[in-house]
Formats: structure tokens, sequence, C-alpha cells
């Protein structure tokens, strides 16, 4: 079994719920609800489902997500406080969009939220873990990934969310990465919204979130 199988194991365990009673901010890119999104662009197609449960002071998000006409997979799990905003956060990757290259990762770490004021917030998570590629075309590593999610309300409906990511790759194959994402997005209401991003790797596309 794979570093990225054990990861994806652990979502069918934990008993989620609906909270579609409970005000989020859905714009919000670690709000914790249960939905989903539909998203499709120059790349293809591509979703996600997002569920989540919580009791007292403390939540967990888990969202797997599928791009790249679902050639690429991404499995996340957030537990924060919802005093402190610090949780444990994993996360995990496959991407098989490249040509006889199979791409993984699979991190465990710590993200916390930084609200600044009511327009702007922060979400801060630094992890660590293991990357390998499944043919063996490069060397297993441990990896270090950096990841920033700002977000910037322009008023009640609009809000600019930017995402950049960094990763570092050590005791193996050595490499930097670097990858952001910048997205322009408009709440339709407390239960919809709609993003339009732009990649880095030249790749656009517009995604439909929901909330059930």
């Amino acid at each position: 079994m794979t570093h990225y199988s054990r990861f994806l194991l652990i979502i069918p365990f934990i008993s989620f719920y609906s909270n579609a009673s409970e005000e989020v901010d859905m714009s919000d890119p670690m709000a914790v609800y249960t939905g989903g999104d539909i998203k499709a662009g120059d790349q293809g197609l591509g979703g996600s489902l997002q569920f989540s449960v919580g009791q007292n002071n403390w939540a967990a998000m888990g969202k797997i997500e599928s791009t790249n006409n679902f050639e690429t997979y991404r499995a996340r799990i957030f537990t924060p406080n919802k005093v402190t905003g610090t949780g444990v956060y994993i996360d995990a990757s496959k991407d098989d969009s490249v040509d006889n290259i199979s791409s993984n990762y699979a991190t465990i770490g710590v993200l916390q939220v930084i609200p600044v004021n009511e327009k702007l917030q922060f979400n801060v998570g630094l992890t660590y873990g293991k990357a390998w590629e499944s043919n063996e075309k490069f060397e297993d590593t441990d990896i270090i990934n950096a990841q920033i999610y700002a977000k910037y309300n322009i008023n009640e409906k609009f809000f600019v969310l930017a995402s950049p990511q960094y990763q570092y790759g050590l005791n193996g194959e050595e490499f930097r990465d670097f990858y952001a994402e910048l997205n322009v997005g408009y709440k339709i209401d407390s239960s919809n919204v709609l993003l339009l991003t732009g990649s880095t790797e030249n790749q656009t596309w517009i995604t439909y979130k929901f909330k059930i």
C-alpha cells in the first residue's frame, strides 16, 4: 500500500454530517461545511466533495478533489480549533496528467488561520512527508510543503483569493517547485459561489461551489 493510499483510507472512517443550518463563509478555502464543486477549463473537467463534522470548539473538514479531466487527485483533512484557528493539516496528491509519469506526495503538519481584519484573512500551512513517482523514474524523497491562502473581501459579494505553494524536496530527489493560483470569486448567496481561476501553469478554469 502506498503512502497516498494510507492517507485516503482515513477519510471513510470519519463520521461526517451535513451542517447546512450553520452559517459559514464559503469563500474561505478552509471553511468547514458539507458540499462540493464542479469545474471546467482549458485542461478539462474536475470537481470535488467536501465533508465536515464538529463538536464544541473542534471541527474536521475532509476534501477530495480531481482536476485535469480526473487525472490529478488531491485529498486534504483539516481539524481546526474554532477558537485558536490552529489545526492538524493532512495534504496528499496523485498526478497522472503527464504521460508515463505518476507523481505523488503525502504530508502532515499544521495550518493556522490568521484573520487580519474583516476583509483580509491568511491561512498558513506547513507540512512534511514523502514524495515519490510510481514508475520509479524519480527517487523517493522527503518533502516540505509550505502554503498560504490569502483571501480579501472586496465587498459583500466579490472577493479575491491568492494561494501560492512551495515544495522543497530533500534526502532523495531534490527539487524546488513553486505553484500559485489567483481566484476572483462571486458569492451568489450563502450556499453558492462562482470562482474564476488562473494559475502559474497557464491554466484557467471556472468553478461552481455549492453547500449541501
